[in-house]
């Protein structure tokens, strides 16, 4: 035992030797972007991430500043065969999707151009940006993108993982949208990935996540959406079954109309906070009727107006808790369905576990999914995301907390939650075999849920790319592709 117990130590010790040497040699040659423990912009750098659950102790933190910079990075992380991870804003809860313990982590904050080209109805992001940052560069002109629903997060957090949007019934999802991949490979050579060059590549980043190199700029549509009518009603958690009905209404409307979009949450763990809705409508109308389904349930508050989508984006509402957890699955809807989910996150015996704890808060999501947004984005040349043609839910759990020595508690009562709606969903044959990565936690087998046909497509797409996997072995963190390895 004394011996085995030495071997893994040495061998521990050795790779901490070998980053440590490795974050010196980065020193030496970018001493300007490269910070060590003792420096004073390492802490604030290696705690950025949104949630504390991301915050690790990285050997050193690197902040290139330009391409060459990142280059030269990767090659030195590369030759020395380094674990390292890659940040852009950091918006992810999952532990090591975006930070890393003992390795290196690579800060893209200052990747953060932005250039709109009118006569191409395009703007070029920079993976650095921030949503806040973009919508008010575009909002001059008028304009916006399939962005996020969050002015926190990064470009790169959204377009790589799928991406949600308000606007994505009308256009598909945010990957769905980008004209233009800027890719950092493993040799550390930049390649352009687009429907022209690099298609297998171009199409792979459309929901790959981490596994193929490093974004270092978007090209992405725009569109002429500006005013809109929309905000946030509040209601009392009475209200749930009310909700959950007209959620059905509403996403049961064979002529949907694609300018609404909706997302409806209940903190079940919290009255005072109760149900709420974000909703907008992308055209300055007042109370469209689109939104009929829930004009007759009494609020606790309302915020709609006609407002800039900006505007509207800017009032979500996120509780102050450091540290979040997320689950998610996916279901079609039925009513049945949401009087058995009604049921189990307002009774289950989880809720009071997350409770128990100091902080402890739980929100469910309903996020409708439209038959329009999978055409648009298979319209826009496709992606690997196994999506079906169909009206469905795309479902999460929020959990939020205090004390860090209760992540696993927290952890495991959500996921036991999580299983009994999807248990619930498989029983009443709706069950989606999807999981929406912007929403998963860090044990769900994303990308394991593509299908087999489009886990093999990226599968091809790496061995091409990334023959040596190091996006999968030496940036270990986030949703890997299953079956590839060393």
């Amino acid at each position: 035992m004394t011996t085995c117990l030495s071997i893994v130590t040495a061998a521990s010790n050795g790779t901490h030797d070998s980053t440590t040497t490795a974050c010196q040699q980065l020193q030496g040659d970018l001493a300007n972007v490269t910070y060590m423990p003792s420096q004073s912009q390492y802490l604030p750098l290696s705690v950025e991430n949104w949630s504390e659950t991301a915050w690790q102790k990285p050997t050193c933190v690197v902040q290139p500043a330009n391409k060459l910079e990142l280059q030269r990075v990767v090659r030195i992380l590369t030759e020395r065969n380094i674990k390292f991870a890659i940040r852009s804003g950091g918006h992810s809860p999952s532990p090591f999707a975006a930070n890393i313990d003992n390795g290196v982590l690579i800060d893209m904050s200052e990747f953060n151009q932005i250039e709109y080209d009118a006569a191409n109805n395009v703007v070029l992001i920079g993976a650095g940006m921030k949503w806040a940052d973009v919508y008010d560069s575009l909002d001059r002109y008028k304009v916006t993108v399939v962005g996020a629903r969050v002015l926190d997060a990064a470009s790169r957090r959204l377009k790589l993982p799928g991406g949600l949007s308000y606007l994505s019934d009308l256009y598909g999802l945010a990957c769905d949208n980008v004209v233009n991949f800027e890719v950092v490979l493993a040799n550390a050579s930049i390649v352009n990935a687009n429907s022209e060059i690099n298609q297998d590549l171009f199409r792979a980043l459309k929901g790959g996540a981490n596994n193929f190199g490093i974004v270092t700029a978007f090209t992405v549509s725009t569109y002429p959406i500006h005013q809109v009518w929309g905000g946030i009603k509040t209601y009392s958690l009475e209200q749930l079954p009310a909700l959950f009905s007209s959620m059905l209404e509403y996403q049961s409307n064979p002529n949907k109309d694609p300018y609404a979009n909706i997302m409806m949450q209940a903190f079940t763990t919290n009255a005072s906070v109760g149900g709420v809705l974000n909703m907008v409508y992308l055209k300055p109308e007042i109370s469209p009727p689109a939104f009929a389904p829930f004009y007759s349930i009494p609020t606790t508050g309302d915020t709609t107006k006609l407002q800039t989508l900006t505007q509207m984006i800017s009032g979500q509402r996120v509780p102050a808790l450091p540290r979040w957890d997320w689950f998610a699955t996916s279901f079609r809807p039925s009513a049945s369905l949401y009087r058995k989910i009604d049921s189990i996150v307002t009774s289950s015996p989880e809720l009071n576990i997350i409770k128990s704890v100091t902080g402890g808060s739980m929100a469910l999501g309903l996020q409708p999914i439209s038959s329009s947004l999978v055409r648009a984005g298979s319209a826009r040349g496709g992606n690997d995301l196994g999506l079906q043609p169909a009206n469905q839910t795309w479902f999460v759990l929020d959990s939020g907390w205090w004390d860090a020595g209760r992540d696993e508690t927290v952890h495991i009562a959500t996921r036991k939650m999580r299983d009994k709606i999807e248990q619930v969903a498989k029983e009443e044959g709706e069950y989606v075999e999807y999981l929406f990565m912007n929403d998963a936690s860090y044990d769900q087998d994303v990308i394991g849920h593509y299908g087999p046909e489009n886990v093999e497509r990226m599968r091809e797409a790496q061995e091409k790319y990334d023959p040596g996997l190091v996006f999968q072995n030496l940036v270990s963190g986030g949703w890997k592709l299953p079956g590839s390895g060393e």
